[in-house]
């Protein structure tokens, strides 16, 4: 039933490739699982039979060699070279040729030697060793400890020869890994014998054969390669010799005395089938066992086959599919692109509502034309996320949460939420106050956890007062500002925080707000190009306006004032606005009201306004002449819009031109060419930002005969073709 319901989910397109997919994956299913079983029962039936002549094998050749080694030094220590060696009283170092046929006794024959590592002759009457690496006296050992710890050993055991493993002992190395010299090393599996007539200890010499390891466990390897395990037990007290699965011998040994027994070792990391031989003149027990579940994994391949055939025929199902889709593509894109449009028909009609641009005319036009029905009344809420982070980052953070916003929470918003400078913005509107009221609470929990939730930000939140219009977004936009003011600073920072307008403008009041005296004492600063005196005044000013709750249309009025006032400083000495903010000039009034940041207000006016000013006033006062003369020549380049050459300049002022360059160089650092470009460009940004001018136009009222070269001219010095300035600084 569940099955049915997502089926009638989807559209009829899916449902034909998902019941395709159906028709194909169960009998590949059902094929891949019975070849598995049948691949299992076969294998393990061959195993089973492989088994026991495997085992017969090891027990062969394990038993081979250790019965060729056991007979040899048998038989060795009945010779006279043996004999020899044992009547020595006194380490015999000038018997060298005797020592040589002693030595090559004990070594043993090619294929003994090919399975010892070392030997050991102590002769403990005597009281000296002799082994493969020297010969010294029984006092002179440097691990003395261990190795009468080794002699106590033997002398309890009452076998004359037998096979020890002495896995626990401490090989006689030193630090660095090296073997120290006059020293018997016990350790491993060895062969022992020795003669317990003729002294009360029992033990008048002992001759101990180790074997290598490497090549003890280099015969199991091949073994290993077919998938079987090995053990070997024996010694005095039924040791691990060896053994390459610890796990595998540790599950025999729960099950001491079976010749056969199976089942999942400790952990249940395999199932070993073990076949046990015993017997033989060493009394070895060996234990061959294969893991049974490797048969299962190795049947897996056809079950994994069975997947990559249903993956196949997926692909190809779904290559079909998307062959069928191409077609159908240019109208998913014509409608994806006609979504993209209309959200971005909705976003600039919210942004152009918030810088005011829109009368209430074609506020009402661009509502129809999108279909968007207006409300009686409306709120704005306006969103900050805290902490100090670049630009860059700034819109990237922003952009990635309006991505984001739940699709409820959109329509829950009028005409759509946008990201306005360094905020994010949402309009609510609702037919009564009391029903906005409570969608603007809504829409403020909602944003505020989901910001909290997914990216772990905390938030500071303004809400306008209530206005009936659309024009009235502007204002509703610096109200929203305004009720933000400090929060993210002076707010905890840990907790999100919501402020609404009406509780500022309850604080809000007072008189004697603007101080005429020190307006006077920062244009006084200023003209006397005293900076820290100036920033000092100015930073006194807005603290005072502060401090009086000064908010909203009022603060913008006073704000203005001052600074036109500032502005009104260059005039007086005659310097041209231009000169200094450059196209700026026209937006740098509105820029200043709209920063609530008293830090950020201070530093702007400090950086953009005033620093400017006072250089241009130190410039004018120093340059005397020379300055006049670069005025006069700025002056020409104005007038002609950049469109003179500098031969034509020096004899409009009756200078040589080598004079006015080298004298445009010292002033302004400027070659003639650069302030004609800088001219042309001055003028090329007024007519982009002030006039409705097209490219075309502007380029040949600046005398181009070619829209290329203007527009390549343009965008060598700003990086940006003038379109794509015009749309930047429109925003």
């Amino acid at each position: 039933m569940q099955i049915k319901k997502i089926l009638d989910s989807l559209n009829y397109e899916k449902q034909i490739f998902v019941r395709l997919m159906v028709l194909v994956t169960i009998p590949l299913i059902v094929m891949g699982f019975v070849s598995f079983n049948i691949y299992i029962r076969s294998e393990s039936a061959k195993s089973h039979l492989a088994l026991d002549s495997y085992s017969t094998e090891v027990f062969r050749e394990y038993e081979s060699i250790l019965t060729s080694i056991k007979e040899y030094y048998m038989e060795m220590v009945t010779e006279e070279e043996f004999h020899w060696l044992e009547r020595q009283s006194e380490i015999p170092y000038s018997r060298y040729s005797s020592l040589k046929k002693a030595q090559k006794n004990l070594e043993g024959y090619y294929f003994i030697q090919r399975y010892i590592e070392s030997y050991n002759f102590i002769n403990l009457e005597q009281g000296w060793i002799f082994n493969n690496y020297g010969l010294f006296p029984y006092d002179k050992l440097q691990n003395k400890t261990e190795t009468e710890a080794f002699l106590k050993e033997q002398r309890a055991i009452s076998s004359n020869v037998y096979w020890i493993e002495r896995t626990q002992a401490v090989a006689p190395v030193d630090g660095t890994g090296m073997r120290l010299s006059n020293s018997v090393d016990a350790t491993g599996f060895q062969l022992i014998l020795k003669e317990s007539e003729g002294r009360e200890q029992g033990i008048p010499w002992l001759l101990a054969i180790k074997i290598d390891e490497k090549a003890w466990y280099s015969m199991a390897e091949n073994y290993q390669k077919a998938g079987y395990e090995i053990s070997i037990l024996g010694g005095v007290e039924g040791e691990v010799l060896l053994e390459t699965n610890p796990e595998m011998t540790q599950y025999y040994l729960k099950h001491d005395g079976e010749e056969s027994v199976s089942g999942l070792l400790n952990g249940g990391k395999g199932r070993y089938r073990i076949q046990v031989k015993r017997g033989g003149s060493n009394g070895m027990s060996y234990v061959i066992g294969y893991d049974s579940s490797q048969v299962r994994r190795d049947a897996t391949v056809f079950v994994f086959a069975s997947f990559a055939v249903i993956a196949g025929c997926a692909v190809l199902f779904l290559t079909v599919r998307l062959m069928t889709m191409a077609f159908a593509k240019p109208l998913y894109k014509l409608q994806s692109h006609v979504e993209d449009q209309n959200l971005q028909i909705k976003e600039l009609l919210v942004s152009n509502l918030v810088k005011g641009e829109l009368n209430e005319a074609r506020i009402e036009e661009a509502l129809k034309k999108s279909g968007i029905q207006p409300f009686r009344l409306y709120r704005m809420l306006a969103l900050i996320c805290k902490g100090e982070v670049e630009e860059e980052e700034l819109k990237e953070r922003y952009a990635k949460i309006l991505a984001n916003l739940s699709k409820e929470l959109r329509e829950e918003v009028f005409i759509t939420p946008v990201f306005y400078r360094d905020r994010l913005v949402f309009l609510v509107g609702a037919e009564d106050e009391s029903e906005l009221d409570i969608k603007v609470a809504g829409i403020y929990k909602r944003l505020k956890d989901e910001i909290e939730g997914r990216y772990g930000l905390m938030t500071a939140s303004g809400i306008s007062q209530v206005f009936d219009k659309l024009s009235g977004v502007r204002q509703a936009y610096n109200e929203c500002s305004q009720a933000l003011y400090n929060q993210v600073h002076k707010e905890e920072p840990e907790a999100s925080s919501l402020v609404l307008y009406e509780d500022y403008l309850k604080k809000a009041g007072g008189s004697n707000v603007y101080d005429m005296i020190m307006e006077n004492e920062l244009i006084q600063a200023i003209s006397s190009c005293k900076e820290e005196e100036a920033a000092h005044i100015l930073e006194l000013i807005i603290e005072r306006m502060e401090s009086k709750g000064v908010i909203g249309i009022e603060r913008s009025f006073y704000l203005s004032r001052l600074l036109t006032a500032v502005l009104h400083i260059p005039e007086k000495a005659g310097i041209p606005l231009s000169d200094i903010f450059g196209s700026e000039q026209y937006n740098i009034l509105n820029q200043m009201t709209q920063i609530y940041d008293r830090k950020k207000l201070l530093h702007a006016v400090e950086e953009q306004m005033i620093h400017p000013l006072i250089e241009k006033l130190s410039q004018k006062e120093q340059s005397g002449e020379e300055l006049e003369v670069v005025t006069q020549m700025m002056e020409l380049i104005r007038e002609s819009k950049g469109n003179l050459s500098l031969n034509e300049c020096a004899e409009r002022l009756s200078y040589h031109p080598n004079y006015l360059s080298k004298v445009l160089k010292r002033e302004k650092g400027l070659t003639f060419t650069d302030m004609t470009n800088e001219e042309k460009l001055k003028q090329a940004k007024y007519m982009l930002l002030t006039t409705e001018y097209s490219v075309a136009e502007i380029s040949e009222k600046l005398q181009y005969n070619n829209v290329q070269n203007f527009i390549r001219f343009f965008k060598n010095h700003e990086n940006v073709t003038p379109a794509a300035f015009r749309k930047e600084r429109r925003k």
